[in-house]
């Protein structure tokens, strides 16, 4: 008997390690995979139904309007932009790949050329006392700006920016900058003429950011196109 005690405890062993493994894959696997969208398509300014897969998922949203997160399975997926209450003639139709995590879709340009671009997010937790930001520009008509990220009261006079001549894309590649990592504090994102130190209307607005924070800055036109611009907070984390 204590022979087979022996030849079947490392039998046992070893189920309790695949299940334990099967455990931790199952852990890893149910890590949420969501996505958020911001409607940011001008030229009308128009509210606008998402599907997924055929399902709706979002109704009515309109210009600069942030929706919470949406859960979806991670994966290549077939996203329909719809005008409010219309089912037929998308105003965009295309493919998706959701990797596990976040992400954040915008739709960008004028209604007449939209796209839709996606933009990884990080909303892994700050370091102790800090928080993160990033912007994405999804502007068409402001140009390339400088980016500032200072403690008021102050001055950009003399300053080197956080980040150079980021650039508006019509796909989103590129238009978005890393995340930066500050001390909690009051903030204030100022954006000038790339090269000069010149504001741009409406690119200068202030925020008060606490430790454990994650923030988004989006760029925007006027819902009608053009001026005058103005930054939307997207609330990430916390």
């Amino acid at each position: 008997m204590r022979g087979r005690l022996l030849r079947i405890l490392p039998l046992g062993v070893v189920l309790i390690c695949v299940g334990a493994a099967l455990l931790a894959v199952g852990c890893s696997s149910s890590t949420a995979t969501r996505f958020r969208y911001v409607q940011a398509a001008t030229v009308p300014p128009a509210n606008v139904d998402i599907e997924v897969d055929s399902k709706t998922v979002l109704t009515g949203i309109g210009f600069g309007q942030t929706p919470t997160y949406q859960k979806v399975s991670s994966g290549s997926h077939t996203v329909g932009i719809f005008l409010t209450g219309t089912t037929t003639n998308p105003t965009f139709s295309g493919t998706v790949s959701f990797a596990s995590g976040d992400t954040t879709l915008l739709s960008i340009n004028p209604f007449t050329s939209i796209a839709l671009a996606p933009f990884t997010d990080d909303n892994t937790v700050p370091a102790s006392g800090d928080f993160k930001l990033r912007i994405i520009h999804a502007s068409p008509t402001s140009g390339n700006v400088d980016l500032y990220i200072i403690t008021p009261p102050g001055s950009i006079a003399g300053l080197s920016p956080q980040k150079q001549n980021l650039a508006f894309s019509p796909t989103g590649n590129g238009s978005a900058t890393s995340y930066f990592s500050f001390p909690a504090g009051n903030y204030e994102i100022v954006m000038t003429q790339a090269g000069t130190q010149n504001p741009i209307s409406g690119l200068d607005a202030s925020y008060n950011l606490t430790a454990g924070q994650i923030r988004t800055v989006l760029i925007l036109d006027s819902p009608n196109g053009g001026g005058p611009w103005s930054q939307l907070e997207l609330s990430d984390l916390n």
